[in-house]
């Protein structure tokens, strides 16, 4: 992917006026397998920090999915807001996203829960509070029993949503071996409009 570069020609070859368009071309093919530490806000105003596999990166959002049922859903339906953190260790690159989330419209949910790999679909049905509160024998022979009962495709369940996390900043972040690090801010202004400046790593 070649991208344009709007801050003169003594810079990074992969800078860009559209973060988004950043984000993407570091994320590259590996979107689907890629692990992000998402940030809520709890009940307290306490940030609260999980991890989740990165969905899909789109024009305008980075997207996630996640059970209905849980605490997160609940810290995020009371408050959007929220921060990713997305790291490469072997490319020294590390990736900042502050913004809001909003659900994923319900058209884009099949797809998405057809191309997850069948453990994650089995799972998503199966794995809930009471089968956790198990003994670990039983939480496999459930699980197993349940594949077994289920060999064809399945359909998503009704509690497996998804969420845009539209961004407001985003920091990306690149070391270097002979060299000090730095980061690429990118502001969203009141216009709609993405403002960038470089930072100390």
């Amino acid at each position: 992917m070649e991208l344009v570069n709007p801050f003169g020609t003594d810079v990074d070859p992969d800078d860009t006026p559209d973060p988004m368009t950043l984000a993407r071309h570091w994320v590259g093919a590996s979107v689907e397998s890629t692990l992000m530490t998402l940030t809520t806000v709890d009940k307290h105003g306490a940030p609260d920090a999980r991890h989740v596999l990165l969905s899909d990166v789109t024009e305008e959002a980075f997207v996630f999915h996640t059970d209905a049922r849980s605490r997160k859903t609940a810290q995020l339906e009371a408050d959007p807001r929220v921060a990713l953190a997305l790291v490469w260790r072997d490319e020294l690159r590390q990736l900042i996203v502050l913004g809001a989330v909003a659900r994923t419209a319900e058209d884009r949910l099949d797809g998405a829960f057809a191309r997850l790999p069948r453990y994650l679909r089995l799972l998503s049905w199966v794995n809930d509070d009471a089968l956790a509160a198990r003994p670990a024998a039983d939480r496999r022979r459930a699980f197993e029993a349940f594949a077994a009962s289920h060999p064809g495709e399945l359909t998503r369940p009704p509690w497996w949503v998804g969420y845009d996390v539209v961004p407001e900043r985003l920091a990306f972040w690149r070391g270097e071996d002979a060299g000090p690090s730095n980061r690429l801010e990118y502001v969203l202004g009141a216009t709609g409009g993405w403002s960038a400046r470089r930072l100390a790593g």
